[in-house]
């Protein structure tokens, strides 16, 4: 499971947030990480537990994580590929204690935005974030064109503070995708820091989902610790002599 220390008591529930945060609210002035976060990997936890010690005075812990994934809007024809699909980000999101997500819509309206735009728009009127924490990897911006450098440099000049932390290890969204693509669970559950969740969808694995590849695999889901065996058809189809819930969780292959 994740492991990460559970949210200010101010905020019981996470809020996840579409436009902003209203003027006024207690999430104003908090500490926000910026990233994709598609299966909130050890990489993405670490950046979190940084956060959390920078809001150690009380201050709210958000994360930003645009909707739909990039991806999807300049590859709309591409492949599956996505760790996690909206409703699990929400629910590692809760688990983890995060006081907000703010989920804006991606589209190319918003990645037209110039890096000063987007810091002036976003991260100053939208948010009233006090800090930012990024990996050591991020752009934003139009054409990617900012940098971690940008964001201190124009960050700093707002009265925003920046903490850049290094990549760690090679735990990454790729790193997984690559992993569950080869078949290797352990592999992928390394990266993740929990075995990896598939959706499924009318027996099949949800469309939009990263799909390993066929054959046959242990599955634990959440009703029942013990692992089974189940098959993994070429066209996303789960077969398995038990009835399975919605999520489930792939252990290792067992061909």
């Amino acid at each position: 499971m994740t492991q990460i220390p559970s949210s200010h008591p101010f905020r019981p529930e996470l809020a996840i947030l579409r436009s902003g945060i209203a003027a006024g609210s207690a999430l104003r002035r908090g500490v926000v990480v910026l990233g994709n976060f598609d299966g909130f990997h050890r990489g993405h936890q670490f950046l979190i537990r940084s956060a959390r010690r920078i809001a150690a005075d009380g201050r709210a812990v958000g994360v930003m994580s645009v909707e739909p994934h990039p991806r999807q809007v300049f590859c709309p024809e591409a492949a599956p590929f996505r760790l996690a699909l909206p409703e699990q980000k929400h629910r590692t999101a809760r688990r983890i204690g995060l006081d907000y997500l703010f989920e804006p819509v991606f589209d190319r309206a918003f990645a037209g935005m110039t890096p000063c735009a987007f810091i002036d728009e976003v991260l100053c009127r939208r948010l009233g974030v006090s800090h930012v924490v990024v990996g050591a990897d991020f752009h934003f911006g139009a054409q990617r064109a900012g940098t971690t450098r940008t964001l201190a440099q124009e960050c700093t000049a707002r009265g925003i503070g920046v903490t850049v932390l290094p990549l760690q290890g090679g735990f990454s969204s790729t790193a997984a995708r690559q992993a569950i693509l080869a078949g290797d669970m352990r592999q992928a559950r390394r990266c993740l820091g929990r075995p990896w969740e598939g959706v499924l969808d009318a027996g099949r694995l949800a469309p939009d989902q990263i799909r390993p590849p066929a054959g046959r695999y242990l599955v634990r889901t959440q009703r029942s610790a013990q692992a089974g065996p189940v098959r993994l058809d070429a066209d996303g189809r789960i077969l398995s002599p038990d009835s399975l819930p919605r999520r489930i969780e792939f252990l290792d292959r067992h061909d």
